[in-house]
């Protein structure tokens, strides 16, 4: 007859085991939104937070200085990314915070056309 500690004592290793797994292969997930334009800069980006659920944001819009400063109307990439620990903040503090990461690529700007 098996003993019922030797049984917790199994179920403990395994769900460890499972646990273990879980979090070494967990990694962030990536949502990328990409437009035909040319990318014109390197990679920005800014983390932003959302709290009591999405309620208030902090900032509320990303600004984009680069891009504006060359003079380019339009994105070539938008990333949205998000990694365990940003979800353990999230799970920890029951949606009250959840960060996340958004970075971009400006689009090349055009060329003049004209006389110089």
């Amino acid at each position: 007859m098996i003993s019922p500690q030797l049984t917790l004592k199994g179920h403990c290793r395994k769900f460890l085991l499972a646990l273990t797994i879980t979090l070494t292969l967990n990694s962030c997930y990536t949502t990328r939104v990409a437009t035909q334009a040319q990318a014109g800069t390197e990679v920005s980006g800014k983390t932003v937070n959302s709290f009591f659920w999405g309620l208030i944001q902090n900032p509320k819009r990303v600004n984009t200085p680069i891009c504006d400063s060359l003079g380019v109307n339009g994105l070539a990439e938008v990333t949205v990314k998000n990694n365990f620990g940003y979800s353990l903040i999230t799970v920890v503090t029951l949606g009250i915070w959840s960060p996340t990461r958004v970075e971009w690529k400006c689009g090349k700007p055009c060329q003049k056309v004209g006389k110089l």
